[in-house]
């Protein structure tokens, strides 16, 4: 990288897929298309429906198409993605009320297409500010397909081949777009939409194309050809990086495809401890096609599949069929491993178009999760029903979220026993003993834990409601996120309790959520005697690597001193100075 200039900017935002890139800025700016507000005449009317059909037609061929050619490079779990433009291009909904506008209102094709279009995407603007906007580039993505082909336009291209290596920042990106950049020009991209459970953010995984979202970087002082430096591990990027940051980046980047080449050699080998304990080490995933990442990185099991995903980017619910056939593919896709399915937890900052929630003043603690299931035992039961039958010949368990009291527990058992009763008259396949668990994520599941744990088969501990929930902390309010501490002994010390107590009643017990892919409290749980960990994909390889290199013995060791601490600086210090010095002989930084 050539010598930098300008004011050194850092900007903080998610990261969308791992890596470090480093080279010029390539500055896209995609141009919202101008739609002319245009009347037709009345006699006109359906020549300009028969336009719109044919635009969807060739729209939908084009797609069919660049999912074909994409499948070699991102693998043909990945490039289903584009399924769902297909869906959305096919939507009779949206294509009825359009030609509907032709017909009464007289609408040019290309109008009544885009303002239909930005009826529901202000919908959803509306709905919420956080995980259905990751989506809405899909939509976005069919709308400029189809509006481009009536306009003959062809504005903005989205193949982009420089001649050199850059690094792209845009302000939103379309999976059709990210598809067609040159490859092997594209170091980097910056985004400021979208997240890492975008389909952008997925197919730059596949792509091998290190990512960082929500990066708002307009308005800053970089030209096109200045410095860039993505850290898409950190979702960090630096414009106009010092001579300091350069070196110490290119360290870094030699270092992390080191770290990456010795971690794929992990994806095989087993995570056993020094002195024999097998730790079951599971992953957390969004979407059915992530099943691919677990088994690329050895993974025992899908310990939290998060069904919600289905629900949230579409108006309407997803039918029995449909779900039954997302979780059916995973369960065979992980042959005889386990996939835990996690019923919907709708609410707090998960909106469900189609529940029409809205307007609570504490969504995290308002009308979420199993209360909204069992408000509404039709959503529930229809559920039920797709996962007892994807369960069947497939090793499927059920886990019911957010549990408070025994009664919720108890009630939502009853509807799944109505459930088999009425799978079994109807004489449809499915298991009838599918192992059900509990999330213990509220103090009062907590101090329930051992009349729960009479009605479940596992326990599966989730770290950040109960962090949340113990310290009375927000972990979405920016003002007081230094206050949302998972070290905390208030926290650790109900995790104990509730292993101690699973146990004591002959069930199984797991932690799940960000605390479990943290080295140094992962090795916490394991002294505990955990007997799973559940995270992240991309935390698997490098737990492995810490198992192997520890023994039960000195994990236990150090959990029994550490339960006796008064604070999260002094369980985080002594922690580190039991294994800080391994993990930087591993080439690992703690959390």
């Amino acid at each position: 990288m050539n010598k930098p200039a300008g004011r050194r900017i850092v900007l903080q935002g998610l990261s969308a897929s791992p890596g470090i890139a480093m080279g010029p800025a390539y500055l896209l700016r995609p141009e919202d298309r101008q739609v002319q507000k245009r009347k037709i005449p009345p006699e006109r009317t359906e020549q300009e429906v028969a336009r719109l059909r044919r635009a969807l037609e060739k729209a939908g061929k084009e797609i069919f198409t660049l999912r074909s050619r994409i499948t070699p490079d991102v693998g043909e779990y990945e490039a289903r993605i584009f399924d769902s433009h297909i869906l959305i291009l096919r939507d009779e909904e949206l294509i009825s009320r359009v030609i509907e506008d032709i017909r009464r209102e007289f609408w040019c094709a290309e109008y009544a297409y885009y303002n239909r279009v930005q009826e529901i995407s202000e919908q959803f603007r509306n709905l919420s500010a956080g995980l259905i906007k990751d989506h809405m580039t899909d939509l976005h993505d069919v709308a400029t397909r189809v509006i481009d082909t009536l306009m003959l336009s062809e504005a903005s291209p989205s193949y982009i081949d420089t001649g050199d290596p850059v690094i792209v920042l845009t302000r939103h990106l379309t999976p059709s777009m990210l598809v067609q950049f040159s490859r092997k020009n594209t170091l980097g991209l910056t985004t400021e939409v979208g997240g890492k459970t975008s389909h952008v953010a997925i197919l730059a995984r596949a792509l091998g194309i290190p990512t960082a979202a929500g990066i708002h970087w307009s308005g800053t002082d970089i030209e096109p050809g200045g410095a860039v430096i993505i850290d898409g591990s950190a979702g960090v990027v630096i414009l106009n990086p010092s001579l300091k940051d350069i070196k110490e980046y290119e360290t870094r980047k030699a270092a992390w495809f080191a770290m990456e080449r010795e971690l794929s050699s992990l994806a095989k080998v087993d995570p056993v401890t020094l002195d024999g304990k097998y730790i079951e080490v599971m992953a957390n995933i969004e979407l059915p096609i992530e099943v691919e990442s677990v088994l690329e990185v050895g993974a025992d099991a899908v310990g939290l599949y998060r069904s919600e995903f289905l629900f949230l980017t579409r108006e309407e619910l997803p039918t029995e069929e449909e779900q039954y056939h997302a979780y059916r593919y995973m369960g065979e896709r992980m042959d005889g491993r386990a996939v835990t399915i996690r019923t919907l937890d709708a609410g707090g900052d998960k909106i469900v178009p189609a529940l029409k929630v809205s307007g609570e003043a504490n969504p995290f603690m308002g009308w979420r999760s199993i209360r909204v299931c069992l408000d509404n035992p039709a959503i529930f039961k229809t559920q039920l029903r797709a996962i007892l039958r994807a369960a069947h010949q497939t090793h499927i368990r059920l886990m019911f979220p957010m549990i408070s009291t025994l009664g919720e527990i108890r009630e939502a058992k009853r509807l799944l026993q109505v459930v088999r009763q009425e799978l079994q008259q109807e004489e449809i396949l499915h298991r009838g003993d599918i192992a059900v668990g509990c999330m213990m994520e509220v103090p009062s599941a907590v101090i329930m834990a051992r009349e729960l744990a009479k009605e479940v088969d596992f326990f599966s501990i989730g770290t950040n409601d109960l962090t949340q929930f113990t310290l009375a902390v927000d972990r979405a309010n920016e003002r007081i996120a230094d206050l949302f501490e998972p070290h905390s002994p208030a926290v650790i010390r109900q995790i104990k309790r509730v292993i101690d107590i699973g146990h004591g009643q002959g069930i199984g017990v797991g932690i799940c959520g960000e605390m479990a892919g943290d080295p140094l409290m992962a090795l916490l749980f394991v002294g505990m005697g955990v007997d799973s960990l559940s995270m992240s994909p991309n935390a698997i390889l490098e737990l492995k690597k810490v198992i192997r290199a520890t023994t039960l013995v000195e994990a236990r060791v150090a959990s029994e001193a550490a339960l006796k601490l008064s604070t999260a600086d002094e369980i985080t210090a002594y922690l580190m100075e039991c294994f800080g010095a391994r993990f930087k002989e591993l080439g690992i930084l703690a959390a």
